[in-house]
């Protein structure tokens, strides 16, 4: 397998060229005027909002009454649009869990600063927040492909347990972020490619299978249980 096509050092311009490619209706007038962001947001998340804010409609319409529309990254875990962002002791939240059970927070005024939760609250027995990651580009990276994933237009479960995410498709498949880091503060998510249109992926030990358009025939269930999801 070839070295990740997303570096780890500065990854958020890689992923968002990657973004663009992959969200087949994603255009220039989804984006945000830079001048509109608060100038407290890191640039990491600074980018995001940039490039894909108004992704499906405006930003001020994301998670309000009635219809509760997410962001481009909110079909499981949600990114608060930006209008919903509040600084506090020098700190934002910008991300909860689908339920609410847990949530992310970053430092203002920072270049690439550490990301804080509570998701390790039942293993730890605290609800204090706690540094799960050293770098908000990482977090936001790994992050972000995981939702991409969750958003496809068609998504698989593997029921079966591969030794490889090779064994999941009939081509090459290449890296595209391996080992990335969530709210756990280890290792948890790899994410793979074929063919440019088929992402693997790898979180907490289950994988899934993701595309938007007609891939089917690179996708091998010849030895392996899938199961659509949507």
């Amino acid at each position: 397998m070839r070295e990740g096509m997303i570096p780890r050092n500065d990854p958020i311009p890689a992923l968002l060229e990657f973004t663009v490619g992959w969200v087949p209706d994603l255009s220039p007038e989804h984006r945000i005027e830079p001048s509109l962001i608060p100038k407290f947001i890191p640039p990491p998340l600074r980018a995001i909002y940039e490039v894909t804010g108004n992704w499906p409609v405006p930003y001020t319409e994301q998670w309000c009454k009635p219809n509760w529309i997410h962001g481009l990254f909110g079909p499981q875990d949600q990114l608060l649009p930006m209008h919903k962002l509040e600084p506090k002791d020098g700190r934002f939240t910008f991300l909860n869990e689908n339920q609410y059970v847990w949530t992310c927070e970053t430092l203002i005024d920072a270049d690439d600063p550490p990301v804080y939760s509570n998701a390790m609250a039942y293993e730890t027995g605290s609800e204090e927040m706690q540094e799960v990651c050293g770098s908000l580009s990482h977090f936001l990276t790994t992050y972000c492909l995981q939702e991409l994933v969750f958003g496809s237009r068609h998504l698989f479960c593997v029921d079966t347990e591969p030794a490889t995410p090779e064994e999941l498709v009939k081509t090459d498949l290449h890296s595209l972020w391996e080992k990335g880091v969530y709210v756990r503060k280890e290792p948890s998510h790899s994410f793979y490619i074929c063919d440019e249109r088929v992402i693997v992926m790898n979180t907490w030990g289950d994988y899934w299978i993701a595309y938007n358009g007609t891939c089917a025939e690179l996708v091998d269930v010849s030895e392996h249980k899938i199961r659509r999801i949507h």
